[in-house]
């Protein structure tokens, strides 16, 4: 099983820890994932639009130049496939733009909730 994934954070430290539990799953699942980083709502907008679909996406709700809701949209004109976490310190913020998400995730990022979380946004079994 092939899957990708966009990562959209500013902070690097998050892109690192989440690719590093996603490639700890990889190996419990035995599954191929290509993992995409973006660092804020242009560059993740310019990756939608020269990539093939992705199969998730993991976006940071407040970035610099904008907030994960711009991506989301972009993201669910391309595809309604697209799976999408938003990932935010406050998740009630956001709660009128649930429409765009299939799932919150919350800062700090914890370990097995992250893990349990990753593995509904994959639907994995």
């Amino acid at each position: 099983m092939n899957k990708t994934i966009l990562i959209v954070d500013d902070v690097d430290f998050n892109i690192e820890f989440e690719s590093k539990l996603i490639r700890t799953l990889m190996e419990e699942y035995e599954i191929n994932i290509e993992i995409d980083e973006a660092h804020n709502v242009g560059e993740a907008l310019k990756m939608i639009d020269d990539n093939d679909v992705y199969d998730a996406m993991i976006i940071d709700m407040n970035l610099p130049d904008g907030t994960g809701v711009e991506i989301a949209k972009t993201a669910r004109e391309k595809s309604k496939k697209t799976r999408l976490a938003a990932l935010t310190i406050y998740p009630n913020e956001y709660e009128k733009e649930r429409v765009y998400f299939d799932l919150f995730l919350k800062k700090p990022i914890m370990l097995d909730s992250f893990k349990q979380n990753f593995i509904r946004l994959l639907q994995l079994p």
